[in-house]
């Protein structure tokens, strides 16, 4: 009996040191909102390991749809150009076909520095973003309704935002 009620004036502690704990974090100017429990991201870490591997800035601000999205477009990419300079190496140098596919692969290197550009771009931009509050008073909403006051059976479309 003893251990059992010594167990639960420890666990009652605890409860309310991790609660103290909780409260003095949530005032912390480190998060974002009172009620966000997410540390924030960095950006420059976000753009830093989207510059080393395409994808990994994604991944790094738990958007892994958007990762594997950046990862495929790159891999598409490397196959095209391994595509273009088989194709090109098939050919004479100096020929008009060598010439084409030649273009088409060096065509590749500047879509895959783009997609590097752009998913750098895209983390640091997650990372200042990823504690933003999205509540349901911060709401865009869309409708159509009829004008009660007046029998003429006008519909109005509006756009209403609630911040």
């Amino acid at each position: 009996m003893k251990y059992l009620l010594a167990c639960c004036l420890l666990l009652t502690a605890l409860a309310q040191t991790t609660r103290a704990r909780e409260q003095s974090e949530e005032s912390s100017p480190r998060f974002a909102s009172k009620d966000s429990t997410k540390v924030q991201k960095s950006p420059t870490g976000a753009l830093l390991r989207s510059l080393v591997l395409p994808g990994w800035g994604q991944w790094y601000n738990d958007q892994k749809i958007k990762a594997g999205i950046v990862v495929a477009a790159q891999a598409t990419l490397i196959g095209f150009r391994f595509y273009f300079h088989n194709q090109a190496s098939q050919f004479e140098k100096g020929s008009p076909e060598y010439n084409f596919y030649l273009d088409r692969r060096n065509f590749m290197y500047w879509l895959m520095a783009g997609v590097v550009v752009l998913s750098m771009l895209d983390a640091y931009i997650d990372a200042h973003l990823y504690n933003f509050d999205t509540g349901p008073d911060l709401a865009l909403r869309f409708g159509a309704w009829r004008d009660r006051g007046r029998p003429t059976g006008l519909v109005r479309v509006g756009l209403r935002a609630s911040f």
